[in-house]
């Protein structure tokens, strides 16, 4: 009993700090280089030159746990801490799940770590717009109740500080840790008041009188390209949004994403890269087209295949598949098709350009 008044009393001051709030610093923005062996905790990220992402881990630290599943989401729209309602998030996240974890049902503030190495990475090498994370519990039953985390806005020096962080560890064996920039919870009742939320020490998920709390939280992740690394062809054809691999929203980037018509083939992209050559050199080179479009889309450096890739470009604005299959072996523009097809194919294979994505 005693415990839990102290508890009580905890949230309480918690609560009280809000009104004292200042202004926060500028962010610092941290660069390590290979090999420092540091640990750091700072409030910006960029990963460094020759470095890969081995774990990101968001830590957490729980004020009450209700023993329900919680999942982590990628928000997918801009929100400001002290303006953020439920009505004008408006369900602003991507459905897929980038982490879970279940919080103890107890009182104890016990440090929670949830593996998000995917979704770092993703922010890290701008596959994804790092518009932070959002907490949502699993179970639509209200009678589960809520979970409550500490804030950034915990900053009360007799509990100690407990803000979020992620906990990034490089392969040069340096562990970064960063804090988070900006977090509040938004709540569907009322929904489109913000008072206190963004600024509040604590953050809250499920549910309190039978309506739902959400928890949001953004870590300042700074997006460079992903090592201008190429994949080939076999690679973009099956992670399109058609499947059978898991989708790469690189796609996305294109006006209609694999659906998009490529040029004069009366075709989408997905089409033709699915379409058996034959012999047909438009083929041959739409194959390699493709890939090379996309990995300059992804990031990849683009100078030694950019040649090539412009005089395709005039060919497949000029030409139709049914006409460079009616040309001879040794037909010019035949033999044109042929060479830039190996020039780009040399580039998504790693012969030639940034190198190949093992």
């Amino acid at each position: 009993m005693l415990k839990h008044t102290k508890k009580l009393f905890s949230l309480f001051l918690l609560t009280s700090i809000v009104m004292f709030i200042g202004c926060q610093e500028e962010p610092s923005v941290i660069t390590p280089q290979p090999g420092q062996n540091t640990l750091q905790k700072e409030t910006s990220f960029t990963l460094p030159t020759g470095a890969t992402i081995v774990s990101a881990t968001l830590k957490l630290y729980q004020f009450i746990g209700n023993n329900q599943q919680n999942n982590i989401h990628r928000i997918i729209s801009p929100w400001t801490e002290l303006g953020v309602t439920w009505n004008n998030f408006a369900g602003a996240y991507d459905p897929a799940i980038f982490g879970l974890f279940i919080p103890a049902p107890s009182w104890d503030d016990d440090t929670l770590s949830i593996d998000i190495t995917t979704l770092v990475q993703g922010w890290a090498d701008c596959s994804y717009n790092n518009y932070g994370l959002l907490i949502d519990q699993l179970s639509t039953d209200p009678s589960f109740e809520r979970s409550i985390f500490y804030s950034k806005e915990n900053t009360n020096p007799t509990l100690g500080e407990h803000a979020p962080y992620l906990q990034i560890i490089l392969s040069t064996n340096d562990t970064i840790e960063v804090i988070a920039i900006a977090d509040a919870y938004i709540n569907s009742h009322p929904p489109n008041d913000f008072t206190n939320y963004g600024s509040s020490p604590l953050l809250n998920t499920g549910y309190l009188d039978g309506y739902e709390k959400q928890a949001l939280i953004r870590f300042d992740i700074q997006c460079t390209p992903n090592g201008g690394c190429t994949l080939t062809p076999g690679y973009w054809k099956t992670h399109s949004e058609f499947g059978p691999a898991p989708y790469d929203d690189t796609w996305a980037q294109l006006s209609n994403g694999a659906s998009t018509t490529f040029f004069l083939s009366n075709k989408t992209y997905y089409q033709v890269l699915w379409t058996s050559p034959r012999g047909n050199a438009y083929y041959n080179l739409s194959f390699h087209y493709i890939a090379v479009q996309l990995n300059f889309l992804n990031g990849a450096d683009p100078s030694a295949a950019q040649e090539a890739y412009d005089a395709a470009t005039i060919l497949f604005n000029n030409y139709t598949p049914a006409q460079i299959a009616a040309l001879k072996g040794n037909n010019p523009t035949r033999q044109q098709f042929i060479s830039l097809a190996g020039i780009l194919g040399n580039y998504n294979e790693g012969i030639i350009g940034p190198g190949h994505c093992d």
